[in-house]
């Protein structure tokens, strides 16, 4: 609860960046994009933080961004 799934693509450049504004359970999932041109970055974040951190992410240099609700967390 209080948690959702944020999605983004990120630039090969930008990717470090990006990664140390991310609250995560444990880790972000980072995985290459098609044709090498950037990443494909998820991750689990606190609901509350959500409407600060996109504006944020963008700032650093993520796109498409995607906000997606959780209905259950099994660890």
């Amino acid at each position: 609860r209080g948690k959702v799934l944020v999605k983004m693509n990120v630039a090969r450049a930008a990717l470090d960046g990006v990664i140390a504004l991310l609250p995560s359970m444990k880790a972000p999932t980072v995985n290459e994009l098609f044709g090498g041109e950037g990443y494909a970055v998820e991750t689990v974040v606190p609901k509350a933080q959500i409407n600060v951190l996109i504006p944020t992410l963008k700032d650093a240099g993520a796109t498409d961004i995607i906000e997606l609700p959780l209905s259950k967390i099994v660890h």
